[in-house]
């Protein structure tokens, strides 16, 4: 009897503690988990040290292919631990071929500075990812675009002119030159740049906790550098710039060098 007893109340306490820790989001490959908790003081990812701020909001991302087992660890402040342990099965995505300038599949050799140096910028803005400790998404999700027109998914494997290219890390949305874009939350412009050979001309906002978004083949900006944007803010208007095979507006979305799908997280109500 005292062991039932004994066995009782340690899933109760358990329970009790569960309930400590609120959770949005979904942990599947390409997705991300959102939680929130009081008075945490380290979050853990399969031994990895998570970001958490002020108000005990912490983020992860879950890469495109990701799979296998991994386990959240929560350490609050009176010694309590809590795990969580998630298994995720491989996701399998499809292909698409695309025809596309040949420039774009093998870029002529007086192209390949500009490209590098585009390179270095890119790596230096998302070098500063995660400095930003504030959960500014916290301020929700809404899409990029009124039109919500999807003509490529998060994922495939592009096919350019028959030769296999890189994974389609983001969303095509179609539209027209001069459609309006707008940020999908709370942010900071890290870097708005012009007529990049691959890009184009796009924006990359950080939302804390490297969380971050990418906007591209605009054909205008209307962010600086380090400007602040509120959600559904106006930031840009689409186009087809850089490599791209009409007008649509590419959305990437990261938490540091994890590859999201952006649609995750419009299912996300807070």
């Amino acid at each position: 009897m005292k062991k039932n007893i004994l066995i009782l109340v340690l899933i109760t306490a358990s329970n009790l503690l569960a309930q400590e820790v609120k959770f949005l989001g979904e942990a599947k490959p390409g997705g991300i988990l959102i939680g929130r908790g009081e008075n945490i003081i380290s979050v853990q990812l399969n031994k990895i040290n998570i970001q958490v701020d002020e108000s005990g909001i912490f983020i992860l991302g879950f890469d495109r292919d990701a799979e296998g087992a991994f386990q959240l660890i929560i350490k609050f402040k009176n010694k309590k631990v809590v795990s969580y342990d998630y298994n995720l099965e491989k996701r399998e995505y499809e292909e698409q071929s695309l025809h596309i300038a040949g420039k774009y599949v093998n870029p002529p050799r007086k192209m390949l500075p500009k490209i590098m140096n585009e390179q270095k910028a890119m790596k230096a803005a998302r070098a500063d990812v995660g400095k930003l400790k504030s959960a500014l998404f916290l301020s929700g999700f809404v899409y990029p675009m009124d039109s919500l027109d999807v003509r490529a998914v998060f994922g495939s494997q592009r096919i350019l002119n028959g030769k296999k290219s890189n994974i389609h890390n983001g969303v095509d949305f179609h539209a027209v030159v001069g459609d309006s874009v707008h940020a999908i939350s709370d942010g900071i412009v890290i870097l708005a740049g012009n007529n990049f050979f691959y890009n184009g001309n796009f924006i990359l906002l950080d939302h804390g906790l490297g969380l971050t978004s990418v906007y591209l083949h605009m054909s205008k900006l209307l962010v600086n550098n380090g400007q602040r944007v509120k959600k559904g803010e106006l930031i840009g208007l689409a186009g087809g710039t850089g490599r791209a095979t009409g007008p649509h507006l590419h959305l990437g979305v990261q938490w540091f060098n994890k590859r999201i799908d952006p649609m995750s997280l419009f299912e996300i109500k807070f």
